[in-house]
């Protein structure tokens, strides 16, 4: 997705605001087989606004240039492609059989996938299952070696209690 949006004339077209925008993150949501199409967003330092493309089979669009949602002093970080070793299709491989193997009773509603660059975790794979008992299992993924780096099972109750 992320080569076909960089030949595409959607990206070209910004022409120098490329310059100042870097890619930090991909997002599909996946549920009932089907995925959403990828959300890739690039950061834009200088106006510390997010600019999202949504490449889907056939087209690219290209949303406004919104604000984001971070803690005051967090820095939004640039996602390195060049770390990005294991395929999604086996990332996700690696997160069901952590959720089979360790909360078999979670059974998946949705699942949401995004690669990102967390500072304590570096680049990731982020996939949160949200499942039919109300729950999110949280499992991030080291996008190098496929190493489970971290994994957390909440109530979504609790965070409406928060």
């Amino acid at each position: 997705a992320l080569k076909r949006l960089k030949q595409s004339k959607e990206f070209s077209s910004l022409g120098e605001k490329i310059e100042g925008i870097y890619f930090s993150y991909a997002m599909t949501i996946l549920e009932n087989n089907k995925s959403t199409p990828w959300r890739l967003g690039f950061y834009h330092k200088s106006t510390d606004k997010m600019m999202t493309f949504i490449v889907d089979e056939g087209e690219i669009k290209m949303e406004n240039e919104e604000e984001i949602f971070k803690k005051p002093g967090m820095e939004v970080k640039k996602v390195d492609i060049e770390k990005i070793k294991i395929p999604y299709d086996e990332i996700l491989k690696k997160a069901e059989e952590l959720r089979k193997n360790r909360h078999s009773n979670e059974l998946a509603r949705k699942t949401i996938a995004i690669l990102q660059n967390l500072g304590e975790f570096g680049n990731i794979w982020n996939i949160t299952y949200v499942t039919h008992s109300f729950n999110t299992l949280n499992i991030k993924i080291n996008t190098e070696n496929g190493k489970i780096l971290h994994h957390s099972l909440e109530s979504l109750m609790d965070f409406v209690k928060k």
